[in-house]
């Protein structure tokens, strides 16, 4: 399987700066909103979050100036201002690349739990409101775990390969016209544990 085209690769993040625009828990949702929606104001992000616009543009300038959002045109509605996510592929960050500090480190490990903590949010609310979802979709979701036994140079190809068979889906929803169709969050993860 090939991996991402160029556009759809995650951007490296590797200054202590950037990861702390991350960690704020609101700014993780507004990223996550964008990133279904393509393009937002403020005032509709500050609707989906339950925050005042003022508030939202406080936070899109926060992370607009760590380039995690832009500014786009939408339209002839030159009154509002509209963002969208800056890199389609979002971004990654390890450890490794801030253990040159005990504060690097500790702002990556905090940046890690509020990822995390927001992810799990979202899989915990559904499970809270499936059946408002119907059946349908009760059927379709699904969640797997296993424990395998590789090495890291296995587990960081397995993850490039599990990339890439979440980009062919994406793109296939942003090509896709008939069906009913519903924002799907899919949460992958690949760490060595001990049994």
């Amino acid at each position: 399987m090939s991996p991402p085209p160029p556009d759809r690769m995650p951007r490296k993040l590797t200054d202590m700066s950037e990861l702390k625009a991350l960690t704020h828990p609101i700014r993780l949702r507004m990223l996550y909103a964008l990133r279904a929606n393509k393009s937002m104001t403020a005032t509709q992000l500050g609707d989906l979050v339950d925050e005042s616009p003022a508030s939202m543009s406080y936070h899109l300038r926060k992370l607009a100036e760590h380039g995690f959002v832009k500014e786009v045109e939408n339209g002839s509605d030159k009154r509002q201002r509209w963002w969208s996510e800056a890199n389609e592929g979002g971004f990654s960050w390890s450890e490794n690349d801030f253990s040159d500090s005990p504060e690097s480190l500790s702002v990556a490990k905090a940046s890690m739990d509020s990822w995390l903590a927001h992810q799990w949010s979202r899989l915990h609310d559904f499970g809270r409101t499936s059946e408002s979802w119907g059946q349908d979709w009760v059927s379709a979701a699904f969640s797997s775990d296993d424990v395998l036994r590789l090495t890291a140079e296995e587990t960081k190809t397995m993850g490039t390969e599990m990339r890439a068979v979440i980009d062919k889906w994406r793109r296939h929803g942003e090509n896709a016209t008939s069906g009913e169709r519903e924002h799907v969050m899919v949460l992958m993860h690949g760490f060595p544990t001990t049994p």
